[in-house]
């Protein structure tokens, strides 16, 4: 398939105008320009070495040959100058990223203990509100099979402490909910917070469960 030079120009994406063509840096270019200048100074430096000077127009050539190296020499000088000055820039804005990298390490490392202490209390509270899970079922079961009024009065001692124990670990929720929220850890506090919920509304109806029965 052949292309003419105008179908060739309509495939160039337009993103890749000379318009956006990113500009070099600062020590690209330094670098260039010394490079540049070195390959002239040692071109010119070769032709001196290599300039016969047998004749009056030789040895004027060889002096001017000699004055532009001393010229170009200036000229070397300054863009190493310009080099140095650009590699100075790089190191400090690296001394700078390294810095924000390192105190950002630091704010990481800070913000992975806070999480896992907050996963920890979280843990325990999942614990602690699975083993009221069960104490709950055990509860109700031996709530429908007391038969007597001495085996009702013998459950209530029973009931006021897992009353009492939904109580604190609904307040437990409720901390660490409040802490999640402080430290900006969101998707542990509403975690916590619904597990309070669950807490309060099973501590509801098993109360509920205790009157109907004439607890």
């Amino acid at each position: 398939m052949s292309t003419t030079p105008a179908t060739a120009r309509a495939m160039v994406p337009a993103t890749m105008s000379k318009r956006d063509t990113p500009q070099e840096s600062e020590l690209v270019a330094a670098a260039q320009a010394l490079d540049e200048g070195l390959e002239r100074f040692e071109a010119l430096s070769e032709q001196l070495q290599k300039a016969p000077l047998q004749s009056e127009k030789h040895l004027e050539r060889a002096s001017a040959t000699l004055k532009s190296l001393a010229d170009m020499d200036d000229q070397l000088r300054a863009r190493v100058t310009a080099l140095v000055a650009a590699i100075s820039k790089v190191r400090d804005r690296q001394q700078a990223q390294a810095e924000a990298v390192h105190q950002r390490a630091q704010e990481l490392q800070a913000r992975t203990e806070v999480f896992k202490d907050l996963l920890v209390r979280y843990g325990n509270m999942g614990q602690s509100a699975g083993e009221l899970n069960v104490q709950m079922q055990q509860f109700a079961q031996q709530r429908q099979l007391a038969k007597t009024p001495e085996e009702t009065a013998a459950l209530a001692t029973t009931f006021q402490a897992l009353n009492e124990r939904m109580g604190q670990v609904a307040d437990e929720a409720q901390s660490l909910a409040r802490a999640a929220e402080e430290k900006e850890f969101g998707d542990i506090a509403r975690q916590a917070d619904s597990l309070r919920q669950q807490i309060l509304s099973a501590r509801n109806k098993m109360s509920l469960l205790q009157k109907s029965l004439g607890g």
